[in-house]
């Protein structure tokens, strides 16, 4: 029992930091109709993608970045094809750039690859100088973000300086909870089996095939190739890596000062944000980001997958010399 509990309680702060960083900076306000019941099941269902992307980071035996950005793909696609179907398209976001943007420029690219993997490889080491500098910059980084969305939002938005303070600092505090959490864990406390992997995959399934494909019937062409891809990298990689997997080098190892440190991003976004909102100035940083973070999804998830892919094929076929007679 206390094993299940701890491996719960790992998926759970690993449903937090990407909740934290795909949902919460992403919106960055308060939205009309949000509540804590609401912000709880979506911390929820974030948990159990998490779930997904911790299996195969643990399956694939994922050590570096290119097959950690195809478990991050996976994970962004499951969230945008089969929770959400913006992962089709839609006339601001039409197909195939939807492949794209959010499930790799922002999910993947930043959630996973920011939020959770440069700022936990800061947080296990010994000073927490680094920790700083990547909290300064995810801050400001997330308040020039936040300048734009008044102006999408309307008049009536709760879009203050205030209001952006609150919000931000709410959102950080589980998030800097969760790698706490983390730092209390060891790596023997993720140990996925066989049951749970095959019901969690007939959930996914059953959501997909009930939910999504009803109304987006294209979806059966786009969401199963493209996880398909990741799974074909993900393979070749757990074949030739001898590496221990991110897991074995996060849980555990996380400091409890350099998470006081994270305190810096919802101050820095703060400290961004707040000229620009009294100024009345909202420039479409929005437009900036898009331009800048989609091509370079695209990019990454095609060199994740010749790196990884190409990895296993270009391994050196052992010879076999014939024995002195």
């Amino acid at each position: 029992m206390r094993a299940q509990l701890r491996q719960v309680a790992v998926v759970l702060a690993h449903g937090s930091i990407l909740f934290f960083a795909s949902e919460r900076v992403f919106w960055s306000f308060w939205r009309l109709g949000d509540d804590l019941g609401g912000m709880v099941v979506t911390w929820l269902v974030y948990s159990l993608l998490a779930y997904v992307f911790l299996i195969l980071v643990r399956r694939f035996r994922v050590a570096s970045f290119a097959p950690l950005f195809l478990c991050g793909a996976a994970f962004g696609w499951l969230a945008e094809g089969v929770v959400v179907n913006t992962l089709y398209g839609d006339p601001t976001n039409p197909f195939p750039l939807s492949v794209s943007w959010t499930g790799l420029a922002w999910h993947a690219l930043l959630g996973v690859g920011v939020a959770w993997h440069l700022i936990g490889r800061t947080l296990a080491e010994p000073r927490p100088t680094r920790t700083v500098w990547l909290s300064l910059a995810f801050g400001v980084g997330w308040g020039l973000w936040a300048v734009w969305w008044p102006a999408e939002l309307g008049a009536g938005a709760d879009a203050p300086v205030l209001a952006f303070a609150g919000h931000a600092a709410a959102c950080s505090a589980p998030y800097l909870l969760s790698w706490w959490v983390l730092g209390m864990a060891r790596p023997d406390w993720f140990r996925p089996g066989r049951v749970a992997p095959a019901v969690l995959s007939a959930l996914v399934l059953l959501v997909f095939l009930g939910v999504q494909v009803p109304t987006r019937p294209e979806a059966a062409l786009i969401l199963p190739p493209l996880l398909l891809a990741c799974l074909a990298g993900l393979r070749r990689n757990a074949a030739e890596e001898k590496n221990p997997d991110l897991l074995d080098g996060l849980l555990g190892e996380v400091r409890p000062r350099n998470v006081i440190a994270l305190s810096l991003i919802p101050a820095a976004a703060v400290a961004v944000y707040a000229p620009f909102r009294l100024l009345g100035w909202h420039p479409p940083t929005n437009i900036a980001l898009y331009v800048a973070t989609m091509p370079l999804g695209f990019w990454l998830l095609g060199r994740s997958l010749w790196v990884t892919i190409r990895r296993g094929a270009s391994s050196p076929v052992p010879i076999e010399h014939p024995s002195p007679s």
